[in-house]
């Protein structure tokens, strides 16, 4: 961040805490509808949450998700220092093109 000017820095951070994760909000949803899957479709992790969905039947599901409540946070950080990289390299990308000149148009004779 620190080669950004004050517009994309702007537009970073807004950006960024539209996408950022709470790690306290993953881990009571690992506690309470984990067995569900629901700490992996907030970490949209979706392919994860459906197996969870389809076994939750078996306990099995809720069972690991009390033991990933303590691996969460790390996750957390880890899902949300991707999304800066990802939207800080957005940010650069958009900010890198030159506006498009207006054309300007012939009159008609």
């Amino acid at each position: 961040m620190q080669e950004m000017n004050e517009q994309q820095r702007m537009l970073f951070m807004t950006r960024y805490n539209a996408e950022r994760k709470d790690s306290t909000i993953a881990v009571l949803l690992a506690v309470f509808l984990g067995g569900l899957g629901a700490h992996r479709f907030y970490l949209r992790q979706f392919g994860l949450g459906v197996l969870y969905l389809v076994f939750c039947w078996a306990l099995i599901p809720h069972l690991i998700a009390l033991i990933e409540c303590f691996f969460i946070p790390a996750r957390v950080r880890r899902y949300n220092e991707e999304q800066a990289y990802l939207i800080a390299n957005q940010v650069r990308a958009v900010s890198a093109t030159p506006p498009i000149a207006a054309v300007p148009q012939r009159a008609l004779s």
